[in-house]
């Protein structure tokens, strides 16, 4: 997770610009997991339960994951360091930047797949 937050950063810091490049970095990368699981959990519960989850299961897993990251790389200042370290996947810029891209593309579009594929879920073993 070092090298994602690490690509993460540089975006906020060189594409965007944001003037609090720390936080913006752990609060996109705490939704990017957390929608990532919340979606995952929104599947398991269609399959194997036949419950529709609510939004908040889409909320909580996120703030879990944005108290974590807070912890992990901010307030432990291993953000700092991170950033000092320059971290790369196998020494490899190219790669490093390709496989955070995947990442990001990854998770973010759990939001899209999961819904359609929970629809077929209910409409497949709820009936």
């Amino acid at each position: 997770m070092d090298v994602i937050f690490y690509y993460y950063y540089l975006f906020y810091t060189k594409i965007i610009k944001d003037d609090e490049p720390f936080a913006t970095t752990c609060w996109a990368l705490s939704a990017s997991e957390g929608f990532f699981s919340a979606v995952m959990l929104h599947i398991f519960f269609t399959r194997f339960f036949c419950f529709q989850t609510s939004k908040w299961m889409m909320v909580i897993p996120t703030c879990l994951f944005l108290l974590i990251n807070y912890l992990y790389f901010n307030k432990s200042g291993r953000s700092r360091k991170i950033v000092k370290e320059k971290p790369m996947f196998f020494s490899s810029h190219k790669l490093s930047v390709a496989l955070t891209l995947l990442f990001f593309i990854a998770t973010f579009s759990t939001l899209i797949w999961g819904a359609v594929y929970a629809r077929y879920l209910t409409d497949t073993y709820c009936r």
